[in-house]
C-alpha cells in the first residue's frame, strides 16, 4: 500500500489491455439494450398501434416481474454453480438469448390482434432484461476478482466500461434514426427498427466472449481449495439482511432508485418530446449525437474530479446539476437546441459519479463482509442493477399513465394546454425527484472512501487467513 490522501491505496497491476477489454462488454452491452431502451415505448404505440394506458400497464407488469428476477438473481448466482465458471457461464449461456429478445421486441406484428402484439412484446422486453439482469450481475462481479482488493484497479475498470457506455450511447443516438429513416421505404418502419435492433446486438456476443477469456482464471468455481475460494454458506436470511440491516447499502439504494425513477421518466418521453412537441423526430438524432459527444467528453474528464471529489461528494454534487439542468426545460418548450444545451450539462455532471459504478455497492458489501462476517457482496452487486429497474418500471409509468391522463393519443395535436402538462412530467416531476435523491445522498450515506479502502483490505487479508 501507499499513502494518497489519507486513503490507503494499492499500486495498479491490471495492464491496458485488461482494463480495456473488461470495459469493452460495456459498449458491446449498451449497444444491444439501447434500442429497446429508449424506441420500444414508441414502436408499441405508434408502429404496431397499441394505445398508450395498455402499454403503461403491460411494461408496468413486465418491469415488475423483471425487477423481481433482479432481487433474486444474485442469489442464484451465488448458488448456482455451472460448468464454465461461477460467473463466466452465465455470459456464455444468454448471450443467445439477449439477441432473440430483440426480434421478440421489434417484431412487426401490427396485422395481428391486440392480445397477440402486447404478448410479443412483453415476451421481448422480460427476456432482455432479466437475461441482462443475470449478465450483468455476473459481469460486475468479475470486475473484484479481476481486480482483487486493488481499489485503483476497481475504478479504473469501472471508469473505462463508463467511457465504453458513452461511446455506445453515441454510436446509437447518432445512427438509430438516421438507419431506421433509411431502410423504412425498403422494409416498412416496425421492420427498420427490428433490422437496426438486431444489428446492434450481434456484438454482444462477442463481448460476452472476450470478458470470458479474459476472466477465465479469476472466475472462482465455488468449489472450495480452488481460486482461493470456498462454498458460500450464505443462507436466504443472510441475503435479506445484507440488504435489510445494511443501512449504508438502503441509503444507496434508495438514492439511486429515486435518481433512475427521474432519468428513466425523461428517457420515455424524449420521443414523444421531439414528434409532437418540437414537430420534428430528426432532430432527436442531432440532439442525442451532441449530448453523447459531450457526454463522453465528459467521461474522460468528470471522472478525474469525482476522484478528487471523493464517491459521495461527486453523488450529490452531480444530482443538484441534473436537477437544475431539467428544472430549466420547463421553461423552453419546443427549443431543441435549449433542450439539448440542458441535456449535455446533466449528462455531463452525472460522469462526476458513474465512474466510480458498482464500486458504490461493492463499498457497501465490504463494509458489511468487515462488520459481520458474511460475505454478501454478490449481493450487494446485485443490487446495484435494480434501482435502474425500479427507476424503469416507476419512471416508464410516470412517463407512459402520465401521457394518457394529459389525453395522448398517436397523431395528436398539440395544444397550448397538452404542452405545458407534457412539460411539467418531462421536466418539473423528474428534477424535483432527483433532487430528493441527492439530499437523501447528502445526509444519510456515512461510508467515506478511506473506511472503503480499508474494508477492502481487511476483508481480503482476512481471506487469506491473516
Amino acid at each position: 500500500y501507499k499513502s494518497k490522501g489519507g486513503i490507503l491505496m494499492q499500486e495498479k497491476t491490471l495492464s491496458s489491455s485488461q482494463v480495456n477489454k473488461y470495459g469493452f462488454y460495456l459498449l458491446t452491452s449498451s449497444l444491444a439494450a439501447m434500442v429497446q431502451m429508449t424506441y420500444l415505448t414508441i414502436f408499441m404505440t405508434d408502429m404496431i398501434g397499441i394505445p398508450a394506458a395498455i402499454v403503461a400497464t403491460t411494461l408496468l407488469i413486465a418491469r415488475f416481474i423483471d425487477l423481481i428476477i433482479g432481487i433474486l438473481c444474485g442469489g442464484i448466482i451465488e448458488k448456482v454453480h455451472l460448468p464454465w465458471g461461477k460467473y463466466r457461464s452465465w455470459l456464455l449461456l444468454l448471450r443467445w438469448v439477449i439477441v432473440f429478445s430483440l426480434v421478440c421486441s421489434f417484431f412487426d406484428t401490427s396485422a395481428w390482434p391486440l392480445a397477440f402484439r402486447v404478448g410479443v412484446s412483453f415476451i421481448g422486453y422480460i427476456l432482455l432484461n432479466a437475461c441482462m439482469s443475470f449478465t450483468t450481475n455476473a459481469y460486475y462481479a468479475l470486475g473484484p476478482a479481476l481486480a482483487g482488493a486493488n481499489l485503483n484497479d476497481r475504478n479504473r475498470l469501472s471508469a473505462r466500461g463508463a467511457q465504453f457506455m458513452c461511446v455506445a450511447m453515441l454510436i446509437t443516438s447518432a445512427a438509430t434514426i438516421p438507419l431506421v429513416t433509411f431502410l423504412t421505404p425498403y422494409t416498412g418502419p416496425a421492420n427498420a427498427y427490428l433490422a437496426v435492433a438486431v444489428v446492434f446486438a450481434l456484438p454482444y456476443i462477442l463481448g460476452c466472449q472476450m470478458v470470458s477469456d479474459l476472466c477465465r482464471e479469476c472466475d472462482p468455481s465455488g468449489k472450495r481449495g480452488e481460486q482461493g475460494a470456498g462454498v458460500s454458506t450464505v443462507t436466504l436470511k443472510d441475503m435479506i439482511q445484507s440488504v435489510v440491516q445494511n443501512k449504508q447499502l438502503l441509503i444507496l439504494f434508495l438514492s439511486y432508485t429515486i435518481y433512475y425513477i427521474g432519468l428513466y421518466t425523461i428517457s420515455g418521453l424524449g420521443t414523444y418530446y421531439f414528434t409532437y412537441i418540437v414537430g420534428n423526430y430528426m432532430n432527436m438524432s442531432y440532439s442525442m449525437t451532441v449530448t453523447m459527444i459531450t457526454g463522453f467528453l465528459s467521461s474522460l474528464i468528470m471522472p478525474k474530479l469525482g476522484g478528487k471529489l471523493g464517491k459521495k461528494r461527486s453523488f450529490v454534487l452531480a444530482l443538484i446539476i441534473y436537477a437544475a439542468a431539467y428544472a430549466c426545460v420547463y421553461f423552453i418548450g419546443g427549443n431543441w437546441i435549449l433542450f439539448t444545451l440542458m441535456g449535455a450539462i446533466g449528462g455531463g455532471a452525472v460522469y462526476m459519479f458513474t465512474g466510480f459504478g458498482v464500486n458504490y455497492f461493492v463499498d457497501c458489501g465490504e463494509y458489511h463482509l468487515y462488520k459481520t462476517g458474511k460475505d454478501t457482496r454478490m449481493i450487494a452487486i446485485a443490487m446495484y442493477s435494480v434501482p435502474m429497474k425500479i427507476g424503469m418500471m416507476l419512471g416508464g409509468a410516470v412517463a407512459t399513465y402520465g401521457l394518457a391522463m394529459i389525453g395522448y393519443h398517436a397523431g395528436i395535436t398539440v395544444t397550448p394546454e397538452f404542452q405545458t402538462d407534457f412539460m411539467i412530467l418531462l421536466a418539473v416531476i423528474p428534477a424535483v425527484l432527483v433532487l430528493i435523491g441527492a439530499l437523501i445522498m447528502q445526509f444519510g450515506y456515512k461510508i467515506t472512501d478511506e473506511d472503503a479502502a480499508m474494508y477492502a483490505a481487511e476483508n481480503a487479508k482476512r481471506a487469506k487467513g491473516e
